[in-house]
């Protein structure tokens, strides 16, 4: 892993209050629910459940939990085994509901079980007395048409790409002509796995913001945001070592954006900043073994997102050399070449910094190991 949460309170009570902050966070940006990937009935993942449960009617009692199914990990669960499993998660208040209070069920690679596999289950569960909204989450949505009938929604899972926001957007209109009463969008900050030695290229936030247009345009009935906090793969968006809070502040304009259906107003000047902390050449084995980079070419991009009350000028320093650019009032997207030395970013107006930071974190030479995670920082809090 290339970085971890940031640190919270000490408490007697470390887990459950480590929760309640995560919990807190998540709310404090307009995401309501938590999704939570079960990968078996009795390993650390689902013996966490009755504590996130617990914290969030604590925390927030608007907040909820719904439970994912991960049918790559449970390819061999029987229709028995969740059914079960599921009438005692829809035991507490917390679990995550439909409109008409329906148990929100979202299986991850849904598509791992035929629909009558799903079909049952939702048979079974109404016969016990908790119908289900079956939401299924598809990896490969090739045959989602079959499974349209007994769906609430769907979603299709997504890494970063040059292509996030076109696949996601065609997903929906696909989803909607194949009988599917709604679609969810999915959007993740970045994608990278160091057990597997590869990456996704994720441009900054440029993947990431353009997949969640793709929900706001497309009329995505909610935003899957993947993930809170699934290190191993740094797709993380919870507030963290080396992301600080960028993606964080980001994902909470288009979250308020997608809410209310117009772009929040913008109350101060401000920018999110975002950089690798080298440039990537993932053949270099002077860092170690060779990586790959899919999701389209590898770039080293120095990315500025910045919030701006009225007309300005953006400036990014990399590498000793100095790129700006004249924007009206609103949100822009900045980029300038990475290059190894120092960062800063400054807004300028009628000649003076209204804000300028210079980045915690330096683009170095001759880094040790392979690390293509986006790094970020902001003016709005403290310059980190």
């Amino acid at each position: 892993m290339r970085e971890r949460p940031l640190p919270g309170p000490e408490d007697k009570d470390q887990r459950q209050s480590d929760l309640r902050v995560e919990l807190a966070r998540a709310a404090r940006i307009g995401i309501d629910v938590f999704g939570v990937n079960l990968l078996n009935f009795n390993g650390k993942v689902a013996a966490a459940f009755p504590g996130l449960l617990d914290a969030a009617q604590e925390t927030d009692p608007r907040f909820r939990v719904a439970i994912e199914p991960d049918m790559y990990a449970l390819k061999n669960v029987t229709v028995d085994q969740l059914v079960a499993y599921l009438l005692n998660f829809a035991r507490h208040p917390a679990a995550f509901r439909s409109a008409d209070g329906r148990l929100v069920v979202m299986p991850f690679k849904a598509e791992a079980q035929p629909p009558q596999f799903w079909k049952e289950l939702s048979d079974r569960m109404a016969q016990a007395g908790e119908p289900i909204a079956f939401i299924p989450i598809f990896v490969n949505p090739s045959q989602a048409g079959q499974y349209a009938g007994i769906s609430a929604a769907a979603s299709r899972w997504m890494t970063t790409s040059a292509n996030s926001g076109p696949a996601q957007g065609n997903f929906g209109k696909a989803m909607l002509r194949q009988g599917y009463p709604a679609w969810i969008a999915a959007a993740a900050p970045q994608d990278s796995r160091p057990k597997d030695g590869f990456t996704f290229e994720a441009r900054g936030s440029r993947s990431f913001t353009d997949a969640l247009m793709a929900g706001i345009d497309g009329g995505a009935s909610g935003l899957h945001l993947v993930t809170w906090n699934d290190y191993t793969e740094a797709s993380e968006l919870q507030p963290s070592t080396a992301t600080r809070f960028a993606y964080y502040d980001i994902a909470a304009y288009y979250i308020a954006w997608f809410k209310n259906g117009s772009p929040p107003k913008i109350e101060r000047d401000g920018f999110v900043g975002l950089h690798r902390k080298q440039l990537f050449r993932p053949d270099d084995r002077s860092r170690g073994k060779p990586w790959h980079i899919r999701g389209g070419p590898g770039v080293d991009i120095v990315e500025m997102t910045a919030f701006l009350t009225a007309p300005a000028e953006l400036r990014i320093t990399t590498g000793g050399k100095t790129f700006s650019e004249q924007v009206p009032a609103g949100m822009h997207r900045f980029t300038a070449p990475a290059a190894v030395g120092s960062v800063s970013m400054a807004i300028v107006r009628n000649g003076r910094n209204v804000a300028s930071c210079k980045s915690p974190w330096t683009i170095e030479a001759q880094p040790d190991r392979h690390n293509p995670v986006y790094a970020g920082f902001s003016s709005l809090r403290g310059c980190n």
